[in-house]
């Protein structure tokens, strides 16, 4: 979601100002996250090879902080959540704002990409169910990553990003509130007042300490602590990460499979059968 409260050059807010309140809400962002159904998205978009996924590193990470719980899609935790905030519901079943403004905003993706499509499909399902008003929109990729890093004209987006199972430190362009890739509330280049969320701030601090740091247990604690923020504020929510699938003939040997090196990390030891 986009969490931009900034205006442009032109003066006019990037984000309009009824949908900052939704999107700046950590109730309202935590009951969309339990309103998605990951495992039908699992079963129906991946062909079930896949895992649901609600933390910032990827499962096979070294640095994955695994007391981080998942949890199932849960309405009457959604609709707790948003009670909390305010909102309500009409007669007809359509959400409304604790101000009487309806639930209606725009979910993008790159068109073209049919699993991020089958995915904003189930999302708008999903949203809809709640009595959200999702219009979802599919647009060529630049047009979208025009809207993400340069005008931040948009309001929810699915994108997919990848890192690495080794090193957290790669992504600090996504969560540094100065990286060229913290999407959810991008800043412009050169961009000098401090106007970050608290939550912001201590992941910047992190990361300059966890690139900083030499010994693993001392980094892990730093990053461990930076997924447990993102998984509390959810400035992304995630959805599912898809399975590997491997093969290789059985006349090699000496193969051990790697979730972080594939197949043929020991390359050097692996050596083909004679018949």
């Amino acid at each position: 979601m986009n969490l931009n409260s900034r205006k442009n050059d032109k003066g006019k807010f990037n984000v309009n100002p009824t949908k900052q309140k939704w999107f700046q809400d950590k109730n309202f962002r935590t009951a969309v996250d339990f309103a998605i159904d990951r495992r039908n998205m699992v079963f129906n978009i991946a062909n079930g090879l896949g895992a649901p996924l609600f933390t910032a590193e990827s499962l096979n990470s070294i640095y994955l902080n695994k007391n981080l719980k998942p949890y199932e899609k849960d309405l009457t935790k959604t609709n707790e959540l948003l009670a909390k905030s305010g909102f309500y519901r009409d007669k007809n079943g359509k959400l409304f704002d604790k101000d009487g403004n309806p639930v209606e905003f725009d979910l993008y993706t790159n068109a073209g990409n049919t699993e991020r499509e089958a995915i904003g499909v189930m999302v708008k399902q999903d949203l809809e169910d709640l009595g959200m008003k999702v219009n979802f929109k599919p647009v060529e990729f630049n047009t979208l990553v025009n809207k993400l890093v340069n005008t931040y004209d948009w309001d929810m987006v699915i994108m997919g990003l990848t890192g690495s199972p080794l090193e957290p430190n790669g992504g600090k362009n996504v969560w540094m509130s100065q990286g060229t890739l913290h999407m959810f509330n991008q800043r412009p280049a050169g961009y000098t007042k401090d106007d970050r969320y608290s939550w912001e701030k201590e992941m910047d601090d992190l990361f300059i300490k966890g690139a900083l740091a030499t010994d693993f247990e001392t980094r892990k604690k730093y990053y461990d602590k930076y997924q447990e923020i993102a998984y509390e504020e959810k400035p992304f929510i995630y959805i599912y990460s898809p399975l590997v699938i491997s093969a290789i003939r059985t006349k090699f040997k000496n193969i051990y499979p790697s979730m972080l090196g594939g197949l043929t990390h020991n390359i050097e030891e692996i050596f083909i059968e004679k018949e």
